[in-house]
């Protein structure tokens, strides 16, 4: 009847209907019944996903706090200078023994972006405690984009200006002179 309903007359149809004994249930009855009905195995899910929301959530703050963490300790090591007693003893010169004895702050690289060499040669110079002479005028307005290390010696600042072409140092005691 449902395959071909075409073949069944309304009549027929509604006498199959009558003879079926089906009970209709009625819906407030049922379902104060399942209001009723213990659901231990709903809660007991609820229970182990409110658990796991948890877990998670504890395993997630953890992981940003150690970042955290973390992140804060790698930019202060970075800015962290060696230990006074360190540098005396890997390099005894007594250009290294006052750079030693200065500030902690004072030994961050220096960046240099198109200045002049007497200008850098001046700061050079003064914290080395030398003096400069010039015996080529036009070298001192030779700009340059450099970057200076405090930490390192003074013969090793030396060797790297005399990398650039245009001009050429040496070093005379506590004199640069500046060919």
């Amino acid at each position: 009847m449902l395959l071909h309903p075409e073949k069944y007359t309304n009549e027929q149809i509604d006498q199959m209907l009558d003879e079926a004994d089906i009970a209709v249930p009625d819906a407030k009855q049922e379902w104060e019944r399942f209001a009723r009905k213990p659901q231990a195995h709903i809660s007991l899910f609820s229970k182990y996903r409110k658990i796991a929301a948890m877990l998670v959530g504890v395993l997630m703050l953890s992981g940003i706090g150690y970042a955290a963490i973390r992140l804060i300790q790698g930019s202060s090591s970075e800015t962290k200078e060696q230990p006074v007693a360190t540098i005396e003893n890997t390099r005894p010169t007594t250009a290294h023994t006052q750079i030693a004895e200065a500030d902690s702050t004072q030994l961050k690289p220096v960046v240099f972006e198109n200045a002049e060499l007497s200008t850098i040669l001046g700061e050079v110079a003064a914290f080395y405690r030398c003096e400069t002479v010039y015996k080529n005028e036009t070298a001192k307005h030779v700009r340059l984009y450099f970057t200076w290390d405090k930490q390192s010696a003074i013969d090793d600042v030396v060797d790297m200006f005399n990398k650039f072409e245009r001009f050429h140092i040496t070093r005379e005691n506590q004199k640069l002179i500046v060919e």
